[in-house]
């Protein structure tokens, strides 16, 4: 039975067979003699098989995407008083939308592997103990020397509307075509392939002309989510908010039939699956096929909204990973949203409950 570190290095090497005891070691934060005596255990064990560390083929999802440090200021009072100062709560922890995904798909037993970028700093250091806390396999990300992990900071009102938020997400230009080159083959192999829109348009193309697992985008900020949209799109979903959907296709949505026609010319657009989701009224699904709305439940008490686009995004994944049929996808995903909003957590304890 293997112990919880040597638990640790099986998941990192079930997504990277040929990753070296080096990376292991700063990945985990131990010294490299003492990554190769768990080795040696575990091949003892018969858990690996030498070098190149044969392991049976598991299903994983990749992720590719931001991770970031929220700081976030959410209002108590009703009136918002501008230019003065606001009475309120101010709370910091652990975000971005791919390292959300990848959390909230962990969350739901699937095997999860993290493509990203983050600095050499004490917000770098947080995000690798927790990925390896949550058993999220970084093994093809990048701590980079000199550079700071992405910030995001917003501003709620105490009913979860987003005031304002300011993103320094510059270190997501080094998420690049070349960057990702040596790491297509693990990208390929995956069941389904996740990414949103804080990585650079160029790598946006890049991935429509190289990938060939089918491939999930999860739009982010009215600035971003146009980059998704590109003369060769090759997805299979895209998630994306009102919001976003209103700005790319210029329909304007003040009813459900506002956005049944945005998710229409959104299908058009990107010959996908779209999952369109709206404050203040919940989901809907459009396709070739398919037309499902799926409303939020009435009287939710919501405390954030950060992280119910990825809490959905990671439903989307599951239910095709599952092959769910539309009504108990659209359950699983809307719920998901629910209780993320439930909590001022950006990713729910409770999502693995969906499944159980």
């Amino acid at each position: 039975m293997p112990t919880e570190r040597e638990q640790q290095i099986l998941n990192l090497i079930r997504q990277n067979p040929m990753i070296t005891q080096k990376e292991l070691a700063s990945i985990l934060g131990i010294t490299r003699p003492g990554v190769a005596s768990h080795i040696s255990r575990l091949i003892k064990e018969g858990l690996i098989s030498g070098k190149g560390y044969v392991l049976p083929r598991k299903e994983y999802v990749t992720v590719i995407g931001a991770v970031n440090m929220d700081i976030y200021g959410i209002i108590q009072e009703k009136k918002v008083v501008p230019k003065s100062s606001n009475s309120g709560l101010v709370r910091l922890q652990l975000g971005g939308i791919g390292r959300n995904i990848a959390a909230d798909l962990v969350e739901l037993g699937i095997n999860t592997n993290l493509i990203t970028v983050f600095g050499n700093d004490a917000n770098g250091e947080i995000f690798k103990n927790d990925a390896v806390k949550r058993e999220i396999n970084i093994s093809y990300a990048q701590q980079l020397l000199n550079e700071t992990t992405s910030n995001y900071v917003y501003i709620n009102k105490k009913n979860g509307e987003r005031i304002i938020g300011v993103d320094d997400m510059e270190i997501n230009r080094y998420i690049t075509p070349e960057f990702l080159k040596s790491r297509l083959p693990g990208i390929n192999a995956s069941n389904l392939v996740v990414f949103d829109s804080n990585i650079p348009a160029e790598t946006i193309k890049w991935l429509y002309d190289n990938v060939t697992a089918p491939m999930i985008a999860k739009a982010v900020s009215v600035n971003k989510a146009p980059n998704l949209y590109q003369d060769n799109v090759n997805l299979d979903s895209l998630i994306i908010n009102g919001v976003e959907g209103a700005l790319i296709t210029q329909e304007r949505i003040n009813n459900l039939e506002d956005a049944k026609k945005c998710a229409k010319r959104l299908y058009a657009m990107f010959k996908a699956t779209i999952y369109l989701y709206i404050d203040n009224y919940g989901l809907l699904i459009y396709s070739n096929k398919h037309l499902k709305a799926k409303p939020y439940k009435k009287n939710i008490e919501v405390h954030n909204t950060n992280g119910v686009g990825a809490a959905m995004a990671g439903l989307v994944a599951y239910s095709k990973l599952r092959n769910l049929d539309i009504t108990e996808s659209a359950n699983l995903i809307v719920r998901a949203g629910e209780l993320t909003m439930e909590t001022n957590q950006s990713v729910s304890d409770h999502l693995k409950n969906l499944i159980k």
